[in-house]
């Protein structure tokens, strides 16, 4: 199968390391599995050894994400169980995870329920019937749940939350009458599960008095229909940011960038360019402090060129955006388009425009979404475009040889006849999450879906998934984006209590997640004095596309570069730096099992100075031990084995000319041939002898030890 030729520990995660047989990535495992298997650099890769590899890593892996899952919040049995199944796990794998977790104590399901019940106290109050669905849902068994409820839930406590659910629903009727009013709090309370008891209770308390409990309860009892199933309540991670965000409305289109800041578009806000009023959008972003807490948005000054109106998504390295604002000239004046902003440097504002021209497409139209791929060569659209399928549909371009191609449609998998819009790529160049409000399953006007591609083509995609109600809501759902490992997002939703759109945080749960993908990040450096050489050129090829490679961009700042890789792709990149030899590198991503961060450090080789010097006496070419000794560690230190070399032979000006250009020749091929001996190719090798390299020295002296010697010059030729 081939030859293990090198295994790395991994940089962020030093209790994993990463297997390359034949110098293509094959498998991540933990250390300790690498080290119980007899892993080691020149050991031959068997497949039963993979086999065997694989098993044990996912038994490590399976352990290690339950249990990322089992104490990342409060769970039960069944939920843990649930977890493992929708991962595939093979029963006998489930029954040795959960064995493994009981001994650390982490799964019960009694201190489960006393748990939920403390914190549905404080936070989100439930009725006795609503807490008990809702912890049977979670798979606590019946006799768990009654022994908690008889211990940690009261009738006090069946009162206090019914008081705090009808405080807030009162905000939201004042204007009604007093009997509307009662009516719709007799409703909303029924519906939330409480019993007549507390709801008679609660409203002797609340209502004014202009109609008599008596005769309230029967006007209601006869005209309300039975009903036999609670609002469903969910445990779902959905956070509404703060005022700080969502003070102003409509504040929309959320996108983080790495460095954690939040931009929005506010817009018709008092304080954007002209108050608003031709130019409606307007880009914002918010910080947070050291203690994480929100701080007031403000129009940032992040650009020396045209600010843009919205900032649609960044790329992982922070080094350019896409954005639509005023940049191309229509009739004399300044209409929006798409551009990619981009800087040198993280800690620089963004400096350069470059348009984004798709052909066919002269206008945006009045309503309009995009997003760019992290390789810059991949943008989705949300356009209205003739021959449509109604409203805006989603459609891709994709850049070869640096000119976008006419869109094409997503196909009918994906685009209705009514809205598609805010489309989001995932880094793994398959997973599009979008908004769609003319499909069947959705829950409000507008709902967030999930589809990915089947394939290379762009039209043949999974039948979207609804990403269900801890996400969507009754009203819409117009904006996505990821951030992070992919696990969450930022969505433009409703709050149904107080009335109001607004930013939200979401948690997507693994079926809904991003597929693995690799984040390759990295420095180039000079091989000998360790110092960043911040005018690389590094140029990636997808292997399977027939587009020239792409340049990667190097921050100048940090003296790094990244980019997020798909997997089952296989990768040619090429360094390049003037005066150095280019740097040649193949990296396959095979299946992946989680967002695997890769980094690396690639080593270039200045050509116009010697990688070492090797020293002769008088009139000697055989090498000494000593210069044994130092060809061995320069070959071990800097694994020369894959460049070329021009080895340069001198003599000193003492003896005949002609016998010193042979002991020239003689001392480079001597250092040329161990060269190859200690593991060089023979034909990029190649001696050179020079001859007399100095006529005499200052001193007039004819002897001069420093030109009896090889040079070995790293060259870009590969080959004679």
């Amino acid at each position: 199968m081939g030859t293990i030729t090198s295994i790395r520990r991994n940089v962020k995660d030093g209790g994993r390391c990463s297997v390359f047989v034949d110098d293509v990535f094959l498998a991540a495992c933990p250390i300790d599995v690498a080290t119980s298997l007899g892993l080691r650099k020149g050991l031959e890769m068997t497949d039963d050894l993979e086999r065997q590899l694989r098993k044990e890593d996912r038994r490590m892996v399976l352990r290690q994400k339950t249990y990322h899952f089992a104490t990342y919040k409060p769970r039960t049995e069944r939920q843990v169980r649930d977890y493992l199944v929708g991962r595939e796990a093979a029963p006998e794998e489930i029954d040795d995870v959960m064995a493994w977790l009981k001994e650390f104590r982490l799964l019960d399901d009694l201190v489960y329920a006393e748990r939920f019940l403390d914190a549905a106290r404080e936070r989100k109050p439930l009725s006795r019937s609503m807490a008990k669905q809702t912890l049977t849902r979670k798979g606590v068994p019946e006799s768990v749940i009654d022994h908690a409820l008889a211990e940690h839930y009261t009738v006090d406590d069946a009162i206090n939350a019914a008081r705090r659910v009808a405080s807030k629903k009162l905000r939201m009727i004042t204007s009604a009458s007093d009997k509307e009013r009662d009516e719709k709090l007799m409703r909303f309370l029924q519906y939330r599960g409480y019993p007549w008891d507390v709801i008679r209770t609660v409203l002797q308390e609340l209502r004014d008095g202009s109609l008599t409990m008596v005769a309230l309860l029967a006007v209601l009892i006869s005209a309300l229909p039975s009903i036999t199933s609670a609002q469903e309540i969910t445990t779902c991670r959905r956070l509404r940011l703060p005022d700080a965000v969502n003070r102003f409305q409509t504040t929309t289109q959320p996108v983080m960038a790495p460095d954690g800041t939040l931009f929005l578009d506010r817009k018709l806000h008092p304080d954007n360019a002209d108050g608003g009023v031709k130019d409606p959008d307007d880009v914002w972003a918010a910080l947070r402090d050291a203690t994480g807490t929100w701080l007031e948005a403000t129009r940032p000054d992040f650009t020396t060129v045209t600010r843009p109106d919205v900032v649609f998504s960044f790329t992982s390295d922070g080094l350019a955006a896409l954005v639509v604002g005023s940049y191309r000239m229509d009739q004399g004046e300044m209409v929006p388009s798409l551009a990619i902003i981009s800087r040198l440097a993280t800690t620089d504002r963004f400096s350069i425009v470059q348009l984004v021209n798709i052909p066919g497409v002269a206008s945006l139209g009045r309503n309009f979404y995009a997003m760019m791929a992290d390789d810059r060569q991949t943008i989705i659209l949300a356009l209205d475009r003739p021959g449509g399928m109604g409203g805006l549909d989603l459609y891709v371009s994709r850049r070869c040889d640096g000119h976008w191609s006419a869109v094409e449609s997503c196909g009918p998998q994906i685009n209705t006849p009514a809205f598609e819009g805010a489309p989001w790529l995932a880094p793994d160049g398959e997973t599009l999450y979008f908004a769609s409000s003319g499909r069947d399953d959705r829950r409000g006007k507008s709902d967030i879906y999930m589809t990915r591609r089947l394939g290379p083509s762009w039209t043949s995609w999974s039948t979207p998934r609804n990403l269900g109600s801890c996400i969507n809501t009754i009203e819409d759902e117009t904006a996505f984006s990821l951030f992070g490992r992919g696990d969450s997002a930022l969505i433009h939703s409703w709050d149904a209590e107080s009335g109001r759109p607004g930013i939200y945080i979401v948690e997507l749960t693994e079926d809904l997640r991003p597929l693995p993908s690799c984040s390759f990040t990295g420095t180039v450096v000079d091989a000998v004095t360790n110092q960043p050489l911040p005018t690389a050129v590094l140029s990636i090829e997808d292997t399977s596309s027939t587009c020239v490679p792409y340049v990667v961009p190097i921050d100048t700042a940090k003296n790094t570069f990244t980019i997020s890789l798909p997997a089952q792709h296989h990768y040619r990149i090429e360094t390049k730096v003037p005066h150095y030899v280019p740097h040649h590198q193949s990296i396959g991503v095979r299946t992946l099992d989680s967002t695997m961060p890769l980094r690396v450090t690639t080593k270039m080789f200045d050509t116009r100075r010697p990688l070492a010097s090797i020293y002769f006496d008088r009139g000697v070419a055989q090498l000494s031990d000593d210069n044994l000794t130092l060809l061995t560690e320069l070959v071990k230190r800097y694994d020369i084995r894959q460049i070329a070399f021009d080895v340069v032979g001198y003599t000193d000006v003492i003896g005949a000319k002609p016998l010193n250009a042979t002991l020239s020749e003689q001392r480079a091929e001597s250092v040329a041939a161990h060269l190859v001996l200690l593991g060089l190719r023979q034909d990029r090798v190649h001696a050179i002898g020079r001859g007399i390299e100095n006529p005499g020295t200052l001193l007039g002296l004819k002897e001069n030890p420093q030109s009896r010697r090889v040079d070995i010059f790293p060259t870009e030729k590969l080959g004679r």
